[in-house]
């Protein structure tokens, strides 16, 4: 399978960084394929990267840790305290239309089909725009999602997580896809957030957001197994 391939001898290479229907791209040097986005490094490693941290220690780790000892699950608490430290990314935030188009997409259906949560929103979809690690998992789970599981697309969602789990090569990451398929499993629960959960999913026009040929050929270079349905790695 074809895959991104400067990394076999270099530990970088150069690109050129232009705008294609509006959205920054990278055209990098001796590749097929335009990477789809543009990796900005002082936020992957500075603020976005604080913001990743607190959301796995307060929203998922805490809560871990509550569930294992019957304490109160919480979410609220930990989320005003997020997106507190969020305020420090406003200007560093793409607008929709700036976006790569799977996240435009979840932005869009989002700010149709779910009112009031614009702070989580913004949130989440920062966070698919700029670390594509997290936005090419979620796009290559879209592809795993048949059409029956309109019918009832909160219970189909938590039966498709251990796809990601199995797909994880690195023990750490699958330990992290064990603790994010348990706490969005309780938050499911709640028959509020599983309204509007249903609600998006059914929105969300699916075909927009799964891998495309440049996506799969740059996310092969990470240590994920991209074409599990293909082969017995």
């Amino acid at each position: 399978m074809e895959m991104v391939k400067y990394w076999k001898h270099a530990n970088a290479v150069q690109a050129k960084v232009t705008e294609i229907d509006g959205v920054t791209v990278m055209k990098m040097d001796g590749e097929k394929y335009t990477f789809p986005g543009f990796p900005r490094g002082w936020l992957l490693y500075g603020s976005l990267s604080k913001l990743k941290h607190e959301v796995k220690n307060q929203i998922f780790n805490d809560n871990w840790s509550n569930l294992e000892t019957n304490e109160p699950f919480n979410v609220r608490k930990p989320l005003e305290n997020i997106y507190e430290l969020m305020k420090d990314t406003e200007y560093d935030r793409l607008p929709p239309q700036k976006m790569v188009k799977s996240v435009r997409e979840i932005h869009r259906a989002w700010s149709k089909s779910v009112k009031g949560h614009d702070e989580l929103r913004d949130l989440i979809t920062f966070i698919l725009q700029e670390d594509d690690s997290y936005r090419f998992r979620l796009q290559w789970l879209a592809s795993y999602l048949p059409l029956l599981t309109f019918f009832n697309p909160a219970k189909c969602f938590i039966k498709a997580l251990p796809w990601l789990e199995n797909a994880e090569i690195i023990g750490d990451m699958k330990e992290r896809q064990r603790l994010f398929r348990r706490i969005i499993g309780v938050l499911l629960q709640d028959e509020s957030i599983r309204r509007q959960f249903n609600a998006l999913f059914r929105e969300i026009r699916w075909n927009r957001v799964k891998l495309t040929k440049a996506d799969k050929y740059y996310f092969r270079g990470k240590y994920f197994k991209v074409d599990l349905d293909k082969f017995d790695y």
